[in-house]
């Protein structure tokens, strides 16, 4: 084009402006050429940028990220196999200083999420699993007592799953899931031996985890009822007592220091006067306040010799009588405002009761220093604990229980009867130690231990000493960090607990770190961007409108040169 219009403007008789026209064609042909051809260079661009690190977790997904993003860690070996542009640290130490940190997948559990110390993160979560992501289940029971595993089941399939309870290659239980839903779950089962049994559930085919429990064999308890006149929750208690196996003595009061005694599954003796030697004879004793109030000087003494030094439990039912006692001292009763509210279910340990039941207004205020045991769903307490030298005692507003036996709700009355005497009972050895395993255990990862001793005896955990912490506020507690070297049965003292292999309860695991991680992300987020310059080589496009601008003054300059001929 530029050749030809060049040898056009040269052919034109009128040889006036010719170089300077033919310079124009040139440059308007050269300016149309750079419009429609892309025009451009390479060069550096300088750039704010985030500093930041990324830290993958399990669960993480490769399109999350970005391309861009180089700074990229894991302290997992595996995804550093399946994302070799990673960088492998050997511990969250090692997270690189002064940037901002972004953590992908399903985040970290509590212990490590301690080891950032209060480092500001951004979490990009995972999508929550597939399978059980919580379940919950009472690791020590008698024998004869029903085994409850609950929990829940994340279903994202469009099919529906089977969960099936296993135990000694037998399956005892089985519910089936709806697909697209995260559904809660009950299964149960009456072990039919004692010892230490591991239980597993199965979704399908595909294996859950391990549910260990402890069996004991059953060691009938003894109990002793005091009571002022014949009433309906006394009557069903001492019924429900007698055929579970415990031994019952029953004194009921026929007029001032006359009583009438019965026998159950024990021996008969003398229940006139309460004597030291009468209550070492008991595990438990029962009775409303007015009772215990109107015991005498020497029966209420002898009571509370039993208590704090021989370790006997009291369960004491409040009633309308206005008298103080020490019994009722850590327990004040208040009632609440308004109508008595309807009947509801209540929480038995956190566990909500399946029954309804009428619990009234009365309700016992929190104290320091009480534990609670039942509570209403407006969380006001119904039955609460407290220590009494080496006794308990146990206070309770509730007084209409009986009604869930009227109405063939024996399993919601066996929990809270079982829950309250269980708490409340003598202990066969006071200097025997308790464990409570704060955290899941897990082979090969540190577990929170809380044990609760009677002496000052070092903790030999698997034979080896263990150091401990002791609660200075609670002399006979003490807690322990340990790391099971193996999974399966671990010893302390004459006491056993449980370690997980790390496959066991994966789906558990992972929404254990999603929710810590989740609500670490949201007390320590970050409130500046930590930021750097980077230079950056790219191609930079030539802008346009320079060459729309020369093919405009090109072609005017042609058109009024051409015009001024006339």
């Amino acid at each position: 084009m530029a050749v030809a219009f060049a040898w056009q403007e040269y052919r034109r008789a009128n040889k006036r402006h010719l170089l300077l026209r033919i310079i124009a064609v040139v440059l308007a042909v050269t300016a149309l050429a750079c419009i429609i051809l892309p025009i451009a260079y390479d060069g550096a661009l300088n750039k704010t940028a985030e500093r930041k690190a990324i830290l993958l977790t399990t669960g993480f997904n490769n399109d999350s990220l970005n391309r861009a993003d180089t700074n990229i860690i894991t302290a997992d070996a595996v995804i550093k196999n399946q994302y070799p542009n990673a960088k492998l640290i050997n511990g969250l130490n090692e997270l690189p200083k002064n940037t901002n940190l972004h953590i992908y997948g399903y985040g970290l559990n509590e212990d490590e999420l301690a080891q950032l110390d209060t480092l500001p993160i951004v979490f990009h979560p995972a999508k929550a699993p597939v399978g059980v992501n919580y379940v919950n289940w009472d690791g020590s029971i008698k024998a004869g007592e029903p085994l409850h595993v609950q929990g829940q089941y994340n279903n994202t399939s469009a099919q529906k799953v089977k969960l099936v309870l296993n135990g000694l290659n037998t399956g005892l239980d089985s519910v089936m899931l709806p697909p697209n839903a995260q559904t809660n779950f009950n299964l149960s089962t009456i072990p039919k031996t004692t010892g230490k049994i591991v239980f597993t559930l199965y979704a399908d085919t595909a294996l859950q985890g391990s549910i260990p429990v402890q069996i004991a064999p059953v060691k009938p308890l003894r109990i002793l009822m005091l009571s002022a006149s014949p009433d309906f929750e006394s009557k069903f208690l001492k019924n429900w007592l007698t055929g579970n196996g415990y031994a019952v003595a029953l004194r009921s009061a026929i007029s001032k220091n006359k009583f009438n005694s019965e026998f159950i599954n024990t021996d008969q003796f003398n229940l006139s006067k309460l004597s030291a030697q009468t209550l070492n004879k008991f595990d438990v004793v029962f009775g409303d306040l007015s009772v215990f109030n109107g015991l005498s000087v020497a029966e209420n003494s002898a009571l509370k010799q039993a208590v704090a030094d021989n370790g006997l439990g009291l369960i004491v039912r409040a009633d309308s009588t206005g008298k103080t006692s020490w019994l009722q001292q850590p327990f004040p009763v208040d009632r609440a405002s308004g109508k008595e509210p309807a009947a509801g279910p209540i929480l038995i340990n956190g566990k909500k009761s399946a029954g309804k039941l009428n619990n009234g207004l009365a309700y016992i205020a929190y104290q320091n220093g009480t534990q609670p045991l039942i509570k209403n769903t407006q969380q006001q307490v119904l039955a609460s604990s407290a220590l009494y030298g080496s006794g308990k005692i146990i206070f309770t507003t509730l007084n209409n229980t009986f009604t869930w036996i009227l109405g063939g709700n024996k399993q919601d009355y066996w929990l809270l009867w079982s829950t309250l005497i269980t708490k409340a009972a003598r202990k066969e050895n006071p200097d025997e130690s308790q464990i409570e395993v704060l955290t899941p255990a897990y082979a090969g990862e540190p577990v929170h231990l809380q044990i609760a001793q009677g002496n000052a005896s070092p903790l030999i955990i698997n034979g080896k000493n263990t150091p401990s912490l002791q609660n200075a506020a609670i002399p006979f507690e003490y807690r322990a960090q340990y790391r099971p070297a193996k999974p399966g049965w671990q010893t302390l003292q004459s006491n056993n607990w449980y370690a997980y292999t790390k496959q066991s309860w994966a789906v558990m695991q992972a929404s254990a770190k999603l929710s810590a991680t989740k609500k670490y992300a949201k007390a320590h987020q970050i409130n500046s961007i930590v930021t750097k310059q980077i230079q950056q080589k790219m191609r930079i496009d030539v802008p346009k409108i320079y060459f729309y601008i020369l093919l405009l003054a090109a072609c005017t300059f042609l058109w009024a040169e051409i015009k001024s001929l006339f």
